[in-house]
């Protein structure tokens, strides 16, 4: 996306058609969502009207992973982009094809590049219509939750193809030049995604997680016991959630994090009570000294196959994850 010039959205009244009735579920939640959509306005008057040389501005809107994000182009038009699965195979399951096809009656086609679905606006949209239309996509088909959006802006080196958040990370597909996701950011035109490794049936239980990816996991905490003195790491992802380890030099360890909601909101229908105890039970901490569960494993005190099945232990009993679709370790140099 190429930058802008020095216009500015107009306020108006709401385009003809463009209203549209929400649930009655969805009263109480009426001052939230007129305050989401004013924030939503602001956000998109203001990458507009900020004209940074050399650099794009975008407007995020999200509920989790769900989200919209809007860029300008140097034809002054916004292009929007809706998540899609081919980055967050976890969407999957929001996205069906009753839901897809909602998307394609209000506009959005897929863009193969990176599996969103996109949209492209006109320069003089009124601000307000075009929140309207985020508001739309995302309660109507992504069933987000008006008192949970969260809306942002950033500004990003202009430049044909920019870094995007990488496949399973947080908000995955959006452009993002964060350095938080460097290690794992997509910064090219195209994703292309690896061949599937997942096994052919769903684990059963946490032994069966094992036979599938144990000597994958052993061998990447292996592999940081041996550099402990680098910084190096391996994060183990299961899509609805991770289990990441680095290793720690004095005394020598290897310290791992379990994800949590507080690093991902969408984990609070996941980390429920019995499942945050199965965490407290293997020894992990409340966030606090981090935004995740912590634990420090004793270099000598746990062996890497120790180490190993109770990452994989950790991912199957408090996350879910059954070994469907296949786990995705990611490294300092981005390498699966």
């Amino acid at each position: 996306m190429g930058s802008g010039g020095g216009y500015v959205l107009r306020r108006g009244l709401y385009a003809a058609g463009l209203a549209f009735l929400l649930s009655a579920s969805l009263g109480s939640a009426e001052p939230a969502l007129e305050a989401s959509k004013s924030r939503i306005e602001a956000a998109l008057q203001n990458i507009v009207a900020l004209d940074r040389p050399g650099q794009n501005g975008y407007a995020t809107v999200s509920d989790g992973n769900k989200y919209v994000q809007c860029g300008l182009l140097r034809g002054r038009v916004l292009r929007c982009e809706a998540a899609g699965s081919a980055m967050q195979p976890s969407l999957d399951r929001v996205l069906t094809p009753e839901r897809v096809g909602r998307l394609t009656a209000l506009g959005w086609h897929l863009d193969p590049s990176f599996g969103n679905y996109a949209q492209t606006f006109p320069a003089d949209i009124a601000a307000n219509t075009l929140a309207e239309r985020i508001v739309q996509v995302l309660v109507e088909v992504y069933a987000a939750q008006v008192t949970n959006l969260q809306v942002q802006t950033a500004w990003i080196k202009s430049e044909p193809c920019p870094p995007r958040n990488g496949p399973t990370q947080n908000l995955a597909g959006i452009v993002n030049d964060a350095l938080s996701m460097a290690a794992t950011a997509v910064h090219a035109c195209a994703y292309k995604p690896k061949p599937n490794l997942a096994p052919g049936r769903p684990a059963g239980s946490t032994a069966e997680l094992f036979d599938f990816y144990g000597a994958r996991v052993t061998g990447e905490i292996g592999r940081l016991r041996v550099n402990i003195d680098r910084r190096v790491f391996a994060i183990f992802q299961a899509g609805i959630g991770y289990v990441q380890c680095e290793p720690d030099a004095s005394p020598p360890a290897i310290y791992c994090e379990a994800q949590s909601a507080d690093s991902w909101e969408a984990l609070a229908s996941v980390l429920t009570p019995d499942r945050i105890a199965i965490l407290h039970a293997a020894g992990y901490a409340d966030p606090g000294r981090a935004p995740n569960y912590w634990k420090k494993y004793a270099a000598d005190r746990f062996d890497n196959l120790a180490i190993a099945r109770e990452v994989l232990a950790i991912l199957h009993d408090v996350y879910g994850y059954n070994g469907l679709p296949a786990l995705e370790v990611l490294t300092e140099d981005s390498r699966q």
